[in-house]
């Protein structure tokens, strides 16, 4: 008996002297991803300065990485692959109600969509479109859907040819090259653009407001890592001397009313995803 007890008061210190050791082995990076609506290597860059304030107050590792394109993103997002993610506002509203996302924080700013053209182009008015290609992002993101929009209202959109653009920036070099016509994409985007990208465009016309992207946390993260996670994202202040954009804005949660007028956006996403091919 006494052999026993011995026993078990061993176990008992061993148990307690791991869980010692695993409470103070420091918590795993967190992983976020961003919405692709940038190269790679500018997105990180932009984002840089929110990465390294989340590291400073979660006192934490945070690895901040990127998608292909949309469908690729939607699709990591499905399946939980990452601890936070970054998507376009109405794509954030789908996560929410499908798969049970959590909502974090957004831009505080709305973001303005445009139609740019070459500065000394021959594209001088909305009609000048007719019969030329158009470059925007793939169909899932915001901007594109708006640009659709935009298109059939202007009685366009069977009149231009719309091309796909990987990234912002790739489509204001598109625009040099003379590949395509015009663009749609967002100012805060266009403010994010390395400085090495050719900027002789001219807005041709400003097409909608919509909200900035939104940082939603996966279902199953911890209430506690949540809530620290949406404090840090509240305290991140912008820089002053960098152009406002959803890597240099006051993050906010977005309010339910707000939330719920991107549903007529999340229509138009639902058949995309739907598509066969699509995961």
């Amino acid at each position: 008996m006494t052999t026993r007890r011995a026993s078990l008061a061993l176990l008992g210190t061993g148990w307690a002297l791991a869980s010692a050791s695993s409470a103070a082995a420091p918590p795993g990076p967190l992983r976020i991803a961003l919405a692709p609506f940038l190269s790679p290597a500018a997105l990180l860059a932009a984002f840089r300065p929110l990465r390294e304030h989340l590291e400073r107050q979660l006192q934490r590792p945070v690895e901040m990485v990127t998608s292909r394109d949309f469908h690729s993103l939607i699709a990591e997002t499905r399946h939980g692959e990452h601890d936070v993610v970054q998507l376009p506002a109405h794509l954030a509203r789908l996560a929410m109600l499908d798969w049970r996302w959590q909502m974090l924080a957004g831009p505080e700013e709305r973001v303005e969509v445009v139609v740019g053209v070459r500065g000394a182009g021959p594209v001088r008015s909305i009609g000048d479109l007719r019969g030329q290609r158009v470059g925007m992002l793939d169909a899932l993101s915001l901007t594109a859907t708006v640009g659709h929009a935009w298109l059939q209202a202007q009685g366009l959109d069977s009149a231009v040819t719309v091309v796909v653009q990987a990234s912002v920036n790739a489509a204001l070099y598109a625009l040099e090259r003379q590949e395509i016509s015009a663009f749609v994409a967002a100012t805060t985007q266009l403010a994010t653009v390395p400085a090495s990208t050719p900027r002789g465009e001219r807005v041709l016309a400003r097409i909608g407001g919509i909200p900035g992207p939104l940082f939603l946390a996966r279902p199953d993260l911890p209430a506690a890592d949540r809530d620290a996670l949406l404090a840090a994202m509240l305290a991140f202040q912008p820089d002053p001397a960098r152009p406002t954009a959803a890597s240099n804005s006051p993050l906010r949660p977005v309010p339910p009313a707000s939330l719920a007028a991107l549903d007529a956006y999340v229509a138009v996403a639902r058949p995309l995803l739907a598509q066969p091919g699509r995961r």
